[in-house]
């Protein structure tokens, strides 16, 4: 059983030997790069008698761990780094590789050599927090959810692709910043919102779609002559029933492109539904100021 072992410890020091029990597929992903996040099965036995002292797969369930931040022993973190997914394999790991001369009581003795039968599932990536992140790498995050934001919305897709700008949105500022200075930075944050009210009112979710729009317009470098969140905020509004809010947000948006077709078609639209609201006042209190005056006069 314990032929064939092959030295997979980084410092060749014999401190975790590997057997392949079964060979991954030749297309198979891997070895897992520092920081990924591992999925796999395992038994673990004492070398001194065989017994076993843990296994997932009697819980049936597998174990995730980060390799390489020490989530794990260190036999771990290194014999898995030398597995591809599909992999199984028998790890032999030394007590300085395991839990040392003070084990792990009352399971596993002090000084105890490991024997784990391990099969790697599978490893992903783990995305840093945002505030882990610097502006680089967030800038990077960011364009990246707006791409796939914008792939979403082309396939119909309109909430997730709402959910896809607001994340880019979010990552494009830095914690407790909502007015970024950086014109890049900016331009991206500004871009995302204006995207994620165009899905909204895709979907006529209209406070949704005004609210993505107020992140737009809050700015002092936006408010009052962003066309874009000023004719979406308008027509959301419109279709809420603010008639004189879609008002202000259309002409202001007039007032800074007097050639925009849809700027255009929403003030004559909004021009018949103010025409509208007047009438069915008219009829309604002009009705009941009728009903009042025939009961005076009796």
């Amino acid at each position: 059983m314990l032929e064939n072992l092959v030295d997979v410890s980084l410092a060749q020091d014999g401190g975790v030997k590997k057997r392949i029990m079964k060979a991954a597929p030749d297309d198979a992903r891997g070895p897992p790069p520092l920081n990924y996040r591992v999925t796999a099965h395992y038994t673990g036995t004492l070398a001194s008698d065989g017994s076993k002292f843990d296994s997932s797969l009697d819980r049936g369930k597998p174990f995730t761990f980060t390799i390489g931040k020490g989530e794990v022993i260190k036999g771990w973190d290194e014999g898995f780094a030398s597995m591809k997914v599909g992999e199984k394999a028998l790890l032999v790991i030394s007590p300085d590789y395991g839990y040392g001369v003070s084990g792990s009581p009352p399971k596993i003795p002090p000084s105890s050599i490991l024997h784990f039968e391990v099969e790697l599932l599978d490893f992903h990536e783990v995305l840093k927090k945002k505030y882990e992140m610097e502006t680089e790498e967030r800038m990077e995050m960011a364009k990246k959810l707006k791409t796939e934001g914008t792939e979403k919305f082309k396939a119909k897709e309109f909430s997730d692709a709402a959910s896809k700008y607001e994340a880019a949105a979010d990552y494009s500022t830095e914690d407790g910043e909502d007015n970024p200075d950086d014109v890049d930075e900016r331009g991206l944050f500004i871009s995302c919102w204006s995207n994620s009210a165009m899905c909204h009112i895709k979907l006529k979710n209209w406070s949704e779609a005004i609210k993505a729009c107020n992140n737009v317009l809050v700015l002092p470098s936006e408010t009052g002559t962003n066309v874009k969140c000023l004719y979406r905020r308008g027509l959301a509004r419109m279709n809420t029933g603010s008639l004189n809010e879609a008002k202000v947000d259309l002409m202001s948006a007039y007032k800074h492109d007097n050639t925009n077709k849809d700027v255009r078609k929403a003030l004559v639209t909004l021009k018949k539904e103010i025409q509208k609201a007047k009438e069915k006042e008219k009829a309604t209190f002009g009705g009941l100021f009728f009903k009042t005056w025939r009961f005076v006069r009796r």
